[in-house]
């Protein structure tokens, strides 16, 4: 049959290349002439094939013909398409195998010109016959490429595929279609060939047998799978391969498939063992009986020499196995050490089997009985590994091996460990249990590895092989053990040089990571505290314009209608806050605050710095709407216009954050930054109001709430508060103002300076007993420590002879150089054994105080050189605009600690009111100066000189902000109703008084004039008793009114409490009033007398400061008696003034 081959196309040299497929073209169309020769012969025999065929020839002839230009100008610059049918050759062959046309066949000699050569591809017909000649062969050039759409290049290739096959329905059609070639339709014969069934079935024709699952498998407690008879019959290898029976199982058939017998031919007792050596087709891991009634289990056939080598050397395993590791990395460095040795035992034990067991050609058969019975097969056989090596041609192994051949694989695993274990620390002997051996083997099918002590519990003299295995350097001992040595060195180098380099890099990785971090948290800082600083510089611009703006307005402001926001928060240093536990109920002793809505235009905003409940609000209710009774001067109650007026006066805010800090003691001012529902609710209530803050103690944050409330504040600024207010600030301000102060010496801040100003001022003033240490930052006399120094100072007595010896000279400094070498030697000794700190909770000795006080700085302060002093508190208040004035005057009562003011008896007597003004008139001018406003607290010391006889007054403290005594003075003032007349440093209260009749006749209702009467009153908020809690507060009232303690609304006199707390009520307030000084006092310990005999009894006794209140007042009493009858007897009958003496 003819084929389509494709022309050449690589035309690359120009005309030369045109030139031979113009001479290819020419041959091409002489071999067309051939054809039609051959054609024309065989029209007689059949004609109408052949017909068609020389008229297909004619086409193609001139088509060739006509696109002879159109080949070379695709040979020039275009790709042939070309069309080839080698691929289907053998179909081809099989086409044309019965064909008529394979019984010719021609020869074409093709000429090649000298310049190119012809490709020509000839299609081999495939058929009965072959001839000498070769088919005809026809190439077809294509025409010029075209660019085309993708569509018909797809097209292309699908027809491309359809020509390739000639058995294609659209094979003749497709080439007709676009080649012009009629192919001619020849009949195939068929020839009489076996029918082929087509109805063949593929696939299994049984069902597949179910697998267990692999869990079930490792499952030894699992419940057996149940059998069927259709499992029974497929096998015991069928079970085994789907896991009903477990591959290390010991399959016992019963009856068992071969019968165990007695061999007759051979004594058991007396034949020898023998086994071939040079045999490579047995191996020495299986027995092979020499008749064929023992039972035998071979290997395969045949094996490599190599293996038939190993097998004869003695091994237990197959060379294949050889590098399983079983017990480390070692074992595989070991390895041909460990071969080396056995093979040379093994050739050993070969030596001695040859001479006893004598043979023909060199090769023995090993002949081994079979058991009597089953008995045999459960006997424990005791194993010997000698060497490192297993004697494994001993009866009792081979019997074992024979009993166990199922599982022999799992065993030898086993005894590869045990020899591997004996061989490594040189064990002599060891004799091995084969029921213990079994068991292993079955845990290793279950892939669970044997630890040492598992191993070696399969040995029988394990005691011996145990020491040997743990005796140190043991397994360097054996043969082998320098490579082992080196090795075990090596890998401790390595793993010791590794390990330094891995730690070193971990410490330099975590080193880098912490200056990483740390290089972070310094950036993040150093953000924070610039912020910060913005911030404050922001909210200082904003305080000091809101100040400047509230002195310009001050007149205006103080006149009309104002919201007074309260905040009652102790900004005191961190170091003095987190000491104070009671810090909350120190800040809420101002809860008085509310009492300043005496004034009309006045409403309250009090931040709370404790919770409040429905009982605690309702009290303060009652006590506010009391102001309506006393203003009506009627029992009757208030009206409720009135009342709901007053109550909707005041608003009590408690900051969301108030436990939110337990740990941290914050002052309110900080709680209520962190509280933003409060904030907000406080500038919703002052929204378009004028406003104004009051604090306590001043903090920083003070100016955030300011900021963000808007409204400036009546104080200072805080750095200013925070520099003034100390020990040190206040002397500057009493130096500046020229007051008395005591002697002494501030700003200390080493121990030298301390030492030397103290000894100076010893030698100054000799006359001084007692001297004070007080730290600058403290607060409540917290921070004070004294000193006896002249009864303790040893050198005392001398310095007064010096003194003495040099008269009015001694002032001079030469003549005190002497003394006060003495006495600077001598006074930190008698400082360590002989100072005193009030605070003893939180100094113990010297050493903890002076630490402290050097590192806050402190002063050094004579005390009063008599036996009589009184410490007096003078608040003032000094207004924006510059004017101030006097609120109130007081002694102080001291219950605890004679340098903490515990209460206040108001009015002061104990000093002339026109020396107290003046020098507080003084001091505040020089507060003015430094830009003080608000609230100031002066605290002085009055006594009485022994030499003179004269009165002494010292400016001692100075004290910055809203305290509690002035919240009390509040509330007493906003009962009574009274007048505090600053010149006199008297009280007074206009009550309604009964005119007396003038005659007794009158029956007309009593008339009522007004008189002005002198009120004294005496209060504290420290009363504190543990048992107060059991009571309730209605109940507490109760049993005040049933004693008589209780508030006379016509009189304007009584006692008044103030609640501090809303839950346990342990912490008390209290104001008495009175008529007199000496009623007052009396009254008040009455009061503290009568609840405390209520609530302690024997059985509970509790913690109270009661009973230390009523001592210090009936010393005070007693001493107003004595100087009241002094008074009364003196001659000249001048009136003096009563001066209340007290220990300090």
């Amino acid at each position: 049959m003819m084929a389509l081959v494709p022309t050449s196309n690589s035309n690359r040299n120009g005309n030369s290349g045109a030139e031979k497929v113009c001479d290819m073209l020419q041959e091409i169309r002489d071999e067309f002439r051939t054809l039609k020769t051959y054609v024309s012969k065989q029209q007689q025999d059949k004609a109408s094939d052949m017909n068609d065929l020389s008229d297909m020839l004619a086409r193609a002839e001139h088509n060739i013909k006509e696109r002879t230009d159109d080949v070379l100008n695709m040979l020039n610059g275009n790709t042939v398409t070309t069309l080839s049918f080698n691929q289907v050759q053998n179909a081809q062959q099989h086409y044309q195998k019965n064909s008529t046309f394979d019984q010719y066949q021609h020869r074409i000699d093709s000429a090649v010109t000298s310049r190119g050569r012809l490709h020509v591809n000839t299609a081999v017909g495939a058929s009965r016959q072959r001839y000498a000649e070769s088919i005809p062969v026809i190439s077809i050039g294509a025409q010029q490429h075209r660019p085309v759409a993708p569509g018909a290049v797809a097209r292309h290739e699908y027809q491309s595929k359809i020509i390739r096959n000639p058995f294609n329905k659209r094979n003749r059609q497709v080439l007709n279609d676009n080649y012009g070639i009629q192919l001619p339709s020849i009949e195939k014969q068929q020839q009489n060939r076996t029918p082929i069934s087509r109805n063949v079935l593929s696939g299994k024709t049984t069902e597949p047998a179910g697998i267990l699952p692999y869990k079930t498998r490792r499952n030894p407690i699992d419940y057996p799978v149940p059998l069927t008879s259709e499992d029974a019959k497929r096998g015991i290898i069928s079970l085994v391969e789907r896991g009903i029976i477990p591959q290390g199982a010991n399959i016992t058939l019963d009856p068992p498939a071969i019968q165990p017998k007695k061999s007759s031919l051979n004594d058991p007792y007396s034949r020898m063992r023998a086994f071939t050596r040079d045999d490579s087709n047995i191996s020495v891991y299986h027995l092979q009986p020499t008749t064929g009634q023992q039972l035998a289990i071979t290997d395969k056939p045949t094996l490599h020499p190599a293996i038939a080598e190993h097998t004869s050397s003695g091994l237990l395993t197959d060379p294949s196995e050889q590098n399983v590791n079983l017990t480390g990395s070692s074992a595989k460095f070991h390895a041909p050490t460990l071969i080396e040795s056995r093979k040379s035992s093994a050739n050993r034990t070969q030596k001695n089997v040859l001479t006893t067991a004598a043979t023909d050609s060199g090769i023995a058969g090993r002949t081994v009985s079979t058991p009597a019975s089953n008995v045999d097969y459960k006997k424990s056989a005791r194993l010997i590994i000698q060497n490192g090596l297993t004697k494994d041609q001993t009866d009792e192994f081979l019997q074992f091996r024979q009993l166990h051949c199922l599982m022999w694989g799992n065993i030898v695993t086993v005894f590869r460990m045990l020899e591997k274990i004996m061989y490594d620390y040189a064990i002599p002997v060891a004799f091995i249990n084969s029921e213990r051996v079994v068991e292993l083997a079955q845990t290793i099918e279950l892939e669970h590895k044997p630890t040492l002590d598992e191993l070696l519990s399969a040995v029988l003299n394990r005691e011996e092989v145990e020491e040997l295995v743990k005796r140190i350097g043991r397994r360097f001992v054996g043969s082998g053990g320098k490579d082992r040595a080196a090795i075990a060195i090596q890998s401790y180098w390595r793993r010791f040089r590794d390990r330094r380099a891995y730690i070193r890099l971990r410490k330099r990785k975590w080193a880098a990571g912490v200056i990483a971090l740390s290089w972070l948290m310094m950036v993040k800082l150093a953000k924070a505290r610039f912020q910060l600083k913005l911030s404050r510089q922001r909210q200082i611009e904003f305080f000091r314009t809101k100040q400047k703006d509230l002195k310009q307005r001050w007149s205006t402001i103080s006149t009309n209608r104002r919201v007074i926001v309260h905040i009652p928060s102790l900004g005191l240093p961190h170091r003095v806050r987190r000491k104070l536990n009671t810090l909350p109920i120190r800040e809420n002793h101002q809860i008085g605050r509310l009492c300043e809505l005496d004034d009309p235009n006045v409403d309250i905003i009090y931040v709370s710095p404790m919770s409040v409940n429905e009982e605690f609000l309702q009290y303060y209710n009652k006590l506010i709407n009391l102001r309506v009774n006393i203003q009506q001067d009627s029992e009757h109650v208030a009206s409720s216009s009135a009342s709901d007026y007053n109550c909707d006066r005041y608003m009590i805010v408690v900051p969301e954050a108030l436990h939110s800090f337990p740990t941290h003691n914050m002052c309110l001012a900080t709680l209520l930054k962190y509280s933003p529902k409060a904030l907000k609710r406080i500038r919703n209530l002052i929204k378009g109001r004028e406003a104004y803050m009051v604090t306590s103690v001043s903090h920083t944050d003070d100016l955030y709430i300011a900021e963000f409330l808007k409204i400036p504040i009546f104080g200072c600024e805080p750095e200013i508060s925070d520099l003034l207010s100390t020990k040190s600030g206040s002397k500057r301000i009493f130096d500046a103002s020229k007051v008395p102060v005591p002697f002494g010496e501030f700003d200390i801040y080493n121990e030298h300076h301390f030492l030397e100003s103290l000894s100076q001022l010893i030698i100054e003033h000799l006359d001084i007993q007692r001297w004070l240490f007080k730290i600058d930052d403290d607060f409540d006399g917290l921070g004070i420590a004294y000193c006896d120094v002249v009864k303790h100072l040893p050198c005392y007595k001398s310095v007064l002879k010096e003194a003495a010896r040099f008269g009015d000279k001694w002032s001079q400094r030469w003549a005190q150089e002497h003394s006060y070498a003495k006495i600077l030697s001598e006074l930190l000794d008698v400082l360590e054994k002989h100072t005193i700190c009030v605070n003893k909770t939180l100094y113990n000795n010297w050493q903890s105080y002076s630490k402290v006080f050097l590192a806050q700085g402190g002063i050094i302060e004579a005390y009063p050189p008599s036996d009589s002093v009184t410490s007096i508190t003078v608040c003032l208040s000094i207004e924006p605009n510059g004017h101030h004035r006097i609120i109130y005057s007081g002694d102080h009562l001291h219950a605890e600690s004679q340098f903490s003011c515990w209460g206040v008896s108001f009015p002061q007597s104990s000093v002339e009111p026109n020396d107290l003004n003046q020098y507080c008139n003084q001091i505040a001018e020089q507060c003015k100066q430094r830009d003080i406003y608000g609230y100031v607290d002066i605290d002085f010391v009055t006594f009485i000189d022994a030499k003179t006889d004269k009165q002494h007054l010292w400016a001692v403290d100075l004290s910055i902000g809203y305290s509690e005594h002035l919240a009390l003075y509040r509330m007493m003032h906003f009962l009574t109703q009274g007048h505090f007349d600053s010149q006199t440093h008297s009280y007074t209260v206009k009550v309604k008084q009964v005119k007396q009749r003038m005659r007794n006749w009158q029956t007309d209702a009593p008339e009522q004039q007004i008189v002005e009467k002198n009120r004294f009153a005496v209060w504290t908020s420290r009363l504190y008793h543990s048992n107060l809690p059991v009571l309730q507060l209605s109940v507490f009232f109760q049993m005040c009114r049933a004693h008589g303690v209780g508030f006379d609304i016509r009189e304007r006199q009584g006692s008044i409490f103030a609640l501090l707390e809303s839950d346990r009520h342990e912490n008390l307030g209290m104001v008495a009033i009175g008529d007199s000084l000496q009623n007052t006092l009396s009254n008040f310990a009455y009061n503290l007398n009568s609840i405390n005999q209520e609530i302690t009894t024997t059985n509970m006794q509790g913690r109270s400061n009661f009973m230390l209140a009523i001592n210090d007042i009936e010393s005070i009493l007693g001493i107003t008696q004595e100087n009241a009858s002094s008074i009364s007897s003196s001659a000249t009958g001048t009136s003096t003034t009563t001066s209340v003496s007290q220990n300090v």
